[in-house]
């Protein structure tokens, strides 16, 4: 049976499972979902040196968002995946009102 995941990232013909934990100050163990749903990507606030070393030994992409632009990062999946897109060049700071207004 599979577990719920947080989305799918889909190309052609495959499905890719991928995982979003926020994990602040006091929640690590946030990341052992990384280990129990087995995602293809996994997006977090901020990972440990340890759980970076694991999702790659895993084979899985990390993202870690509180890195100065980690956000960056997601592209590596895309292109691992073959799923079209276009490198996002502005200033995420800036445009990031107008992003989240054309989505909601």
């Amino acid at each position: 049976m599979d577990r719920e995941v947080d989305f799918y990232l889909k190309n052609d013909i495959d499905k890719y499972k991928c995982e979003i934990k926020l994990m602040g100050m006091g929640n690590p163990e946030s990341a052992d979902s990384m280990f129990a749903r087995q995602p293809s990507v996994f997006v977090a606030d901020k990972l440990s040196q340890q759980n970076i070393n694991q999702a790659e030994q895993l084979g899985i992409i990390w993202v870690e968002l509180n890195q100065k632009n980690g956000f960056r990062r997601f592209k590596s999946a895309l292109e691992k995946f073959k799923i079209p897109h276009k490198e996002y060049k502005g200033d995420l700071d800036m445009d990031l009102p107008k992003i989240l207004n054309e989505l909601f």
